[in-house]
C-alpha cells in the first residue's frame, strides 16, 4: 500500500462529507460522520503504511465520527485502532466507556465492535490501525481497556506518545528495511502498553460495579440533549434501578439526578466558550442540552459558575470548568 495524502479543501460544500468517508474507510475503517457547530468542514488525511502497521494523521474541524453496526459489516476485518491526541480535544466511546482526550492523551478502539469519536474543536489526531492478531493474541483485551484514557494508567503511555509523535513526521522518510524494525518495535511498545493495562490493578468498585458506573455515565452522555430524559428513563433504559444507581455514584459524592445536572450545565459552559459556536444563542445552547426552562437554566448556570450564562461567554477562559 503507498502513502495517502487527502484533502476535503477543493471538495464542493456538499460532497465533503461523503469525501471523506470514502477516505477514511479505504485507509482506515468505515465511519460514519456528523458536523459539530456551525462552521464548515474540513479535513486533511496522511496515511502512511509502516509494515503490518498503517499510521494516519488526520487533521479536522469539529464532528462526530461512530463506527456503526452497518459499517461493521460492509467492513468487517479484526482491526484495532489506536487514537492519540495531537492537539484539540476529543471523547472516545465504547462498550460503555468513555475517555476524555487532550493533547498527549490516546485510547484504544475495537473496530469489530461499535464505538464513536466527538469533538467539540478542530483537532490533530494520530491513528495507527493494527491487526488485532498482532495484540490480542497477546492480551485479552478485557472490555474496560476499550475507550480508557492510556494516560490515566500507563507509565509507558508516555513513551508510546513520544515514539507517536516522532514517527508521524519521519515515515514516509524510512526505507523499506527500517521500517519492517520500527513496526516491530512499535508493536512491541503498543503490546506492552496494552499488557500493563490489563494487569493493573482494579479500581476501587468491584468489576461488575466499575463497568455499571461507566456505563451509566455514557448513557447520560448521550441523553444531554434530550429534554425528556430524567433519572427514571436513564435507569429504565440501563435495566437499572435508581437507587442503585445513586449507590453507585454516592462514592463521587453526587446523586443520578444531580450527576446529569451538573454534566448538562458543563455541556452549556463548554460550548459558551467554543468559539467556533459564538453564532449560536445563550437559549440555543441550553436547549440542545437538554433545558426547556430558561429562567431555571439561568439560575442553575449563575449557582454553579458564578456568572450568568452571557457574562460567562465574555469572562476569559481560565482553562477548566469548575
Amino acid at each position: 500500500m503507498q502513502p495517502v495524502f487527502a484533502t476535503t479543501a477543493n471538495i464542493p460544500v456538499r460532497e465533503k462529507f461523503a469525501y471523506w468517508h470514502d477516505v477514511v474507510c479505504d485507509n482506515l475503517v468505515d465511519l460514519e460522520y456528523k458536523l459539530v457547530g456551525d462552521r464548515g468542514f474540513e479535513a486533511a488525511f496522511h496515511g502512511t503504511p509502516v509494515s503490518d502497521l498503517h499510521l494516519c494523521r488526520i487533521q479536522a474541524s469539529p464532528h462526530s465520527a461512530e463506527r456503526s453496526k452497518a459499517g461493521i459489516s460492509r467492513s468487517a476485518n479484526a482491526t484495532l485502532v489506536f487514537n492519540f491526541v495531537l492537539s484539540g480535544s476529543m471523547v472516545a466511546e465504547q462498550d460503555g466507556g468513555v475517555a476524555q482526550l487532550r493533547a498527549g492523551d490516546g485510547a484504544l478502539c475495537d473496530a469489530e465492535r461499535p464505538y464513536r469519536l466527538h469533538s467539540d474543536e478542530a483537532f490533530d489526531l494520530a491513528c495507527i490501525r493494527v491487526p488485532r492478531q498482532l495484540i490480542a493474541s497477546r492480551n485479552d483485551l478485557p472490555q474496560r481497556l476499550l475507550a480508557c484514557n492510556f494516560s490515566d494508567r500507563s507509565e509507558l503511555a508516555p513513551m508510546v506518545f513520544a515514539y507517536l509523535s516522532r514517527l508521524v513526521d519521519s515515515a514516509l522518510k524510512l526505507g523499506d528495511s527500517a521500517r519492517i524494525r520500527v513496526a516491530q518495535n512499535f508493536t512491541e511498545l503498543l503490546a506492552a502498553m496494552v499488557a500493563e493495562l490489563a494487569e493493573s490493578g482494579q479500581p476501587p468498585l468491584s468489576e461488575y460495579r466499575s463497568l455499571a458506573l461507566i456505563r451509566v455515565k455514557a448513557t447520560v452522555e448521550r441523553s444531554l440533549r434530550n429534554p425528556n430524559a430524567t433519572s427514571a428513563t436513564i435507569a429504565e433504559e440501563l435495566k437499572l434501578s435508581q437507587r442503585y444507581i445513586n449507590q453507585l455514584l454516592e462514592a463521587e459524592g453526587t446523586s443520578l439526578s444531580r450527576y446529569m445536572w451538573s454534566r448538562r450545565l458543563k455541556s452549556c459552559a463548554a460550548q459558551l466558550r467554543n468559539p467556533a459556536l459564538r453564532g449560536r444563542s445563550v437559549s440555543q445552547i441550553a436547549m440542545e442540552n437538554g433545558f426547556n426552562d430558561l429562567s431555571h437554566f439561568s439560575k442553575a448556570f449563575r449557582n454553579r459558575f458564578g456568572v450568568p450564562p452571557r457574562e460567562y461567554r465574555n469572562v476569559p477562559s481560565s482553562g477548566t470548568l469548575a
